[in-house]
């Protein structure tokens, strides 16, 4: 059969791609971003349906898996947002389809299928399959939960949650969550082809229940780590976080999915696969690769050390404000005196602890972590120049302040560029 996929630059659309692939289909896939080693083509949900339409030639079936989880200000002004990708965009694509007699699976997500969904992004999901299913030809809307898999970002980020040693549970303990793996929602997908269904159908794809410990405890098995602990996080607290920091996210858990997540369990679902196995149980017949555990740890090395920079920032403005008749006696020595001097002190040791409290909260936020390196890159810079030149001896110090400050301008630099991987 020849096969599209829409979105294959996702882990979810590639995934697909490669597994179908070794079945002998025929595949052409199109995103925005290039794949290496498929057969690529460039596409955009703002093109035409004329353009669609000379894509499809000589497809027999589309799988549009493409979509973004987060919208940002940048998506919304480019045309890039939610209803664009996941309804506006698709819609011309669905009728394209239809006037060239393509079959259409949607790769849509879990919630969407209910009649009033909680958010934007899964009504805009909701639009377009319902679009979809009034078509005369047979599709399939399929409505996965949270996919776990080794190219997953959600699994790399609760796989780095697992490998604490005394891990926060933001959910209660005997919570279910909606969750399946890369391999069931495969099988699934290839059942359905080779049994085409002879009117269109929605189908919710969510393995057997487990709890969010259940998944923490498999992904560290998952991972070849030893036992752990649990510290249950009240939900009062998350919904705190929520409010003050409402991008917040660890992968798939957000805002939004919190959302879902509350609303998921408080309906009871159709679900089309269950049985025995959970996802993270069917995740565990396939090992994390060498290089997907020497990539989580990377990233626990990158946190701990942005961490503990923080720390480092927060306790040298701590200690200026502390240790304020020193800190006088310092900046006296460049001849900086009187109110000015403590006006310098002060202004010095808050911009200290408002860089070090940034690099915490660019653990959840990567702009404001990129900006928080680059100017505490420039401080240090300047500070060791004022050293250096007003006060020389301190290169020769017992303590080494200028030496030292080499040593963490390099791990700012570090973790500028390693901050692009994380």
């Amino acid at each position: 059969m020849n096969i599209l996929i829409v979105g294959v630059s996702g882990f979810i659309g590639k995934s697909i791609y490669y597994a179908l692939s070794q079945d002998g289909h025929h595949l052409q896939g199109c995103s925005r971003h290039e794949v290496p080693d498929i057969n690529w083509n460039k596409f955009d949900f703002r093109q035409n349906q004329n353009a669609w339409e000379q894509q499809l030639q000589k497809i027999d079936l589309v799988i549009n898996a493409a979509g973004i989880y987060q919208q940002s200000e940048q998506h919304i002004s480019n045309d890039e947002g939610f209803f664009q990708v996941h309804d506006l965009g698709p819609k011309v694509l669905f009728d394209a389809c239809r006037k060239c007699h393509v079959k259409v699976i949607q790769i849509s997500a879990i919630g969407a299928d209910q009649e009033n969904p909680p958010t934007d992004f899964l009504q805009s999901k909701r639009n377009a399959d319902q679009y979809l299913l009034t078509h005369e030809l047979p599709n399939v809307v399929l409505y996965p939960g949270i996919v776990l898999g080794e190219h997953g970002r959600s699994t790399r980020q609760l796989s780095l949650l697992a490998c604490l040693f005394c891990i926060p549970l933001i959910f209660g303990r005997q919570k279910n969550l909606p969750l399946i793996s890369i391999y069931q929602i495969i099988e699934f997908i290839k059942e359905t082809i080779n049994h085409w269904p002879e009117t269109s159908t929605e189908k919710v794809l969510v393995a057997k229940a487990e709890t969010m410990e259940n998944l923490l405890i498999n992904l560290r098995h998952w991972m070849g780590l030893g036992k752990n602990c649990f510290i249950g996080v009240p939900k009062q607290l998350t919904n705190l976080a929520f409010y003050f920091f409402p991008k917040l996210s660890i992968g798939a858990f957000n805002q939004q999915s919190v959302v879902m997540l509350a609303d998921y369990s408080n309906k009871t679902m159709s679900v089309d696969i269950s049985g025995d196995e959970s996802a993270s149980e069917s995740l565990l017949k396939h090992k994390a690769t060498k290089q997907f555990k020497k990539d989580i740890q990377i990233k626990k090395l990158f946190y701990i050390n942005l961490f503990v920079l923080g720390i480092i920032w927060i306790v040298s403005g701590l200690s200026s404000l502390i240790n304020f008749d020193q800190s006088r006696e310092l900046i006296s020595l460049i001849g900086v005196k009187g109110n000015w001097g403590d006006a310098i002190i002060f202004t010095a040791a808050s911009g200290d602890i408002l860089l070090g409290l940034a690099l915490w909260a660019g653990s959840f936020y990567q702009s404001l972590r990129k900006w928080a390196l680059y100017i505490q890159i420039v401080v240090m810079i300047i500070y060791s120049a004022i050293l250096a030149i007003m006060l020389p001896t301190f290169l020769l110090h017992p303590f080494a302040p200028i030496v030292k400050n080499l040593a963490l301008l390099v791990l700012a630099m570090y973790l500028l560029v390693e901050e692009k991987r994380v």
